[in-house]
């Protein structure tokens, strides 16, 4: 930590580690350990063994030392800028393989902020995780116990979450068709009238626009010809084709009207079916 925080951090509840006799010993004899580990042992072996004094102090001490440090620095830098937000994005923790093979595993942060009591970092197993595959295996020769995980279904929750919002986010991003309430109410008789100068077909209550997409319609433009100022309910729905449902948001595109005295169809097909799974925040509903 090299500035004080600006928010003071939550209490923690440590003292399992603080009534523990290695972990003291390691707290009071940290830098002593600290030298003779992270210096003196890196240099010591490669001098003794192949006469590499200098190369033991700057390569197998300084510099690993220098590698090992800036990696887990980036956990606060990396780790909260590149990647994805898996499962929750209210904070800044990011999930990125880069990330996660620089600091072994703690790349895969958004998870880690998410699920704390988790030992994993990953949820997948084969998700680059040294440290949980260590844990594993020593639980497994039975080295480790009571190993700590985050209900699967609560993280399959927090990984949907996400994954909806990101789909929510695609959908908002489409053109939708003109609602029927804001479309204006077209008589029968004013529909045959304007049909004369357009190519005008009702369906289900609505009144639509085709003579832009006449010579697009993989039919050919003589099967639209033949509903101009018609109800082609039935022809569309199945008694000449039954269309699919990229027809049917295509032709949601095509309304310019609603049919008056046709409200009563509407219901069926006012929603285009790329919308009928459309996500509504809560807030939108109330």
């Amino acid at each position: 930590m090299l500035v004080k925080p600006s928010r003071r951090p939550g209490p923690a509840d440590i003292r399992d580690l603080k009534n523990s006799a290695v972990v003291n010993w390691q707290h009071q004899s940290y830098f002593t350990l600290a030298f003779i580990f992270g210096v003196l042992v890196p240099a010591v072996v490669p001098g003794l063994l192949w006469d590499d004094w200098r190369g033991g102090v700057f390569f197998a001490g300084f510099l690993r030392l220098t590698c090992v440090h800036h990696s887990t620095f980036s956990v606060n830098s990396l780790a909260h800028w590149l990647g994805h937000t898996t499962f929750d994005d209210k904070l800044t923790p990011r999930d990125h393989l880069l990330t996660a093979i620089v600091t072994l595993g703690e790349g895969y942060h958004n998870f880690h902020h998410q699920f704390p009591i988790d030992y994993r970092n990953a949820v997948k197993w084969y998700q680059w995780d040294p440290t949980k595959w260590f844990i594993a295996t020593c639980s497994y020769v039975g080295l480790a116990s009571h190993l700590r995980k985050f209900p699967d279904v609560e993280v399959q929750k927090s990984q949907l979450t996400m994954k909806l919002k990101s789909l929510k986010n695609e959908a908002d991003r489409l053109p939708v068709p003109v609602a029927h309430s804001d479309l204006p109410i077209i008589s029968w008789e004013s529909f045959q009238e304007q049909s004369e100068s357009r190519s005008l077909i009702v369906i289900a209550g609505f009144v639509h626009d085709t003579t832009e997409f006449l010579d697009e319609h993989p039919g050919g433009r003589g099967l639209l010809e033949c509903h101009v100022g018609k109800d082609a309910t039935a022809a569309f729905f199945g008694g000449v084709y039954d269309h699919s449902h990229a027809a049917q948001n295509l032709l949601a595109t095509l309304r310019v009207g609603v049919l008056h005295g046709g409200l009563e169809h509407i219901d069926e097909v006012a929603i285009p079916p790329w919308q009928r799974l459309q996500i509504v925040r809560w807030a939108e509903v109330k």
